[in-house]
Order: C-alpha cells, then structure tokens, then sequence
C-alpha cells in the first residue's frame, strides 16, 4: 500500500557505505523514514572498496538504532546492495551503472537517483566525473523537467580543505550540474533548534525589535565537545578546530543569528541574507589552545601545531550589528557536550538601591537540554525593593516528546522533498573560507596549553578582556 506522505521511489547510492558516517547516521536515518512509512519505495546502493557484504554493514549499523524492529531490519537488508569498488578505478564505474540499472528495473524505479558522498573532499571530484563520463547522473542541461527523473548529489562537509580547493570543487560543479541539483551538508543545520533560530527571531515579535546593537551587549556562540580526537588523529592533525568546526557549524549559527530578515523564509531567501550577513565579518582577535596529551594522540604529529580549541571575537561590520562583538568558541575535551547561541542584552536603567548584577538573556540550547530560555529579573517574594534573576524555560522535548528527528533525518527528508533551506550555497562555502582566511592572519603565533576536563586556555577571558 502506498502511503499519502510517502516521498518519490528513488535509489540511495551512497560512495563510502563503510565509513562511520554512513554506519552511524545515514542508516539508522534511513531506517527512521521507513519505519516512519515515509519511504515506501526505494533501493540502496553502497559503495566503498572494503570487502564486507549488505548483511554485515547492516549489522554493524544496527547498534546505532534505538530499538530495531525486525521487520523494518529486514526491509532494508532486502533493499542494500553492496558494491565493491576503488573511487579513483574509471573502468568500476561502467560496471557500477549496470549494477544499479539491474535493481532499479527488477524494482521498476523511475530512475530518481539521490547521491550521498560519505567521502573526503579529495574524492568528490573525481567520483562525479566518474558518474558523469558514464550517463550515470543526470546533468544540468538534461535536468528541465518538473516530472523528469531527478539527480541529487549530496557532499557531506568538510567541502575543500581551504578557499582554493573549494573553489575549485564548486566551479566543477557549476559546470555540471544546477544549484539546485547540489546539496551541501552540514549537519548541524539539521538539527531542530538549528531550523527554529529564524523562526524564533522573525515570527516573535518580542525579539525582532531588540535584536540589534542599541539594545544587544554581546552574543556567545559555543560549541564545545567533551571528547578529544577520538580516532581521528590523522584527520584533525590536518584541520583542527578553526576548519573542523569554525568554517562550518559555527559561522552558520553566527549567519542564522545575525542575519537581516529574509524576504520570506525558504530556501533562496534564507541563503541570500545568510551570504550578505557573512560578507560583512570582520575577525578581531583569536586565541588557539591545544588540550594537554593530543601530542600522544594516534596519528598526531609530535611536533603538533594543530589547535583542539578556538576562542574569535567576530565583529559585523553593518548598521544592526556595529560594534556588538560575537564571541565564538569550540573546543575538544572539555568539561561537557554543549552548543548553545546566548544572546546578552544591555542592562536596563534602574532606580531601585539594590541593582541586579546581571543582565537579561536569551538561549538557544542546542545541546543538550534543547530549547529556549529567558532571563528575566522579578522581585525577591517578601522584600520591597530586590530583584532576582529568574529564568523562563521552554524544553524542546515539551513541544516534541522525547522523539525529535535526528539531523541526519531531518536532511535525508529534505533532499527527498528537493528543499535546500538547510543546506549551504557555494557562495556561503567560499565566505565562510574567507573568513577562516581572516582568522589564520589574526591569530596570535602563541598555542595554549590547557588541561583536559577545564574550559580552555585561562588566557581567553584576559586577552578579551571578559569577566
């Protein structure tokens, strides 16, 4: 039976279908929309050049499920088929057409084909070529039609490792395919809080008239993790904080927070005011910490100069934002998981002897504990003339349940429906490496030691001069 809300019959390839990525998010996401009887109608197509089968990569993500259901297990065992194959093998990708072509006609497919590069930048150009030399991928100029089959390709961030290599992925692409077609994740903008940061400022009237600089102290953007490389030592040694997490998750919680209101919230609009608003950053002053022992690291270079932690004071060089500094921190362990946008107001005038000492706030809490909160000040119950700080909650899980979609799910369903409001656009890639450039010129030479477990290097708060 063919449900209302089932999204079109389609077939996943996914290039790197043993890599963590695919294991622990883009399988269990699968799974979610079919147990959730949204995908009705579909194939999966792994690729990666390791020896293993359907049954093992399904195994093996199957712990990354929060209770599997059998049935559901088996849907998606009947539905993957594994190919083995080198990315850089030009003769594999005739013979990968045919295999896909085989499972698309014995399930009569229409030939929607969704393209999920689980891979790392250095292969995305190579892969495309592959799929475009071999009629594989649909390009642009044979992509017109409303009900034509479709080709979506998805590369999954980091997107280049710097401006140079980024620009050179997104004039390829341009090449070969319409914007609409290229879908760049960042998984982070799937989350839920992430998509209510636009929603929150332009559909509250409290905030709107507030959100600028004669009202606005400061805004703090963290994204801290407790664990360290955990593994991935060849990987970060090479990148490190400012390219791992800055580049990316950060200056797009910066974009949504500071951007002016777009003509209409979907996806044009929303990308075009995230560009203008990042076009106008301006980096101030950065600190780098290194967290004591990542030189014992496996595949970390002893001699490391790789930061695990970051602290940038961003200023937003336009008429809303002048002179509100944008403080921006990341880092590996410490003390806690958490990513949270806090937006600190100026105090209020007050006539009372005993003033609060604090002033109003408002939270976005990404993680953990999603969900928005309010300072406000209110009198001390039993005394005429104290304040105290109260804070108004609203847990996410009180709208939603204890059963928010995963990011990974949330994307998969928006690529389904062709809405790219969550992805970003080349031209945001390519700023967001702008800035990184910034970033490189305006840090100082010194990397602080820190200790695991604390909240980075004690020196941030004296050279920002925060209390």
């Amino acid at each position: 039976m063919v449900h209302q809300h089932c999204f079109d019959e389609c077939t996943f390839v996914i290039f790197g279908a043993t890599g963590d990525l695919s294991k622990r998010k883009l399988i269990p996401a699968i799974y979610k929309l079919v147990q959730d009887r949204r995908l009705c109608k579909f194939t999966i197509i792994g690729i990666s050049i390791d020896q293993t089968d359907e049954k093992t990569i399904i195994e093996q993500a199957t712990k990354f499920i929060v209770d599997p259901q059998a049935d559901v297990l088996t849907t998606l065992i009947n539905s993957f088929h594994y190919y083995q194959m080198d990315f850089s093998n030009k003769k594999a990708y005739a013979n990968l057409k045919s295999f896909l072509e085989k499972f698309e006609h014995e399930q009569k497919l229409p030939k929607n084909r969704l393209f999920y590069f689980a891979t790392m930048p250095e292969h995305f150009i190579d892969i495309t070529k592959g799929l475009v030399k071999h009629d594989i991928v649909q390009k642009k100029e044979t992509a017109t039609k409303a009900t034509d089959p479709w080709s979506r390709v998805v590369y999954e961030k980091p997107f280049g490792h710097n401006l140079k290599s980024s620009q050179k992925i997104n004039r390829y692409l341009a090449d070969i395919f319409n914007e609409n077609q290229i879908y760049r994740i960042d998984h982070f903008l799937g989350k839920e809080l992430v998509g209510n940061i636009a929603l929150a400022r332009f559909t509250n009237r409290i905030f709107e008239p507030l959100w600028n600089n004669n009202h606005i102290e400061n805004v703090h953007i963290v994204l801290n993790e407790k664990i360290g490389v955990e593994g991935r030592g060849s990987y970060y040694d090479a990148n490190g904080a400012i390219k791992d997490m800055v580049q990316s998750h950060v200056l797009q919680l910066l974009a949504l927070t500071a951007m002016e209101a777009p003509n209409k919230l979907g996806a044009a609009s929303i990308r075009n005011a995230k560009a203008k608003v990042l076009k106008k950053v301006h980096i101030a002053k950065v600190v780098r910490g290194q967290y004591e022992g990542y030189l014992k690291e496996k595949n970390v270079s002893p001699r490391s100069k790789t930061e695990t932690f970051a602290a940038i004071k961003a200023l937003i060089d336009n008429k809303r934002w002048r002179g509100v500094p944008f403080y921006l921190t990341t880092g590996k362990c410490m003390p806690i998981k958490e990513s949270y946008i806090q937006v600190n107001f100026k105090k209020a005038d007050c006539l009372l002897s005993a003033c609060p000492s604090e002033s109003n706030y408002f939270r976005i809490n990404i993680e953990p504990n999603e969900g928005f909160y309010l300072s406000l000040n209110a009198k001390v119950p039993g005394k005429a003339n104290e304040v105290t700080p109260v804070i108004m909650e609203l847990p996410h899980a009180r709208l939603l349940g204890p059963n928010t979609p995963e990011a990974y799910e949330v994307l998969l369903a928006d690529i389904m429906k062709g809405d790219q409001s969550a992805f970003v656009r080349s031209d945001e890639v390519q700023i967001s490496w702008k800035i990184v450039e910034q970033i490189d010129k305006a840090h100082d030479a010194k990397l602080y030691s820190y200790p695991q477990g604390s909240t980075g290097p004690h020196e941030v708060k004296k050279i920002f001069s925060l209390k």
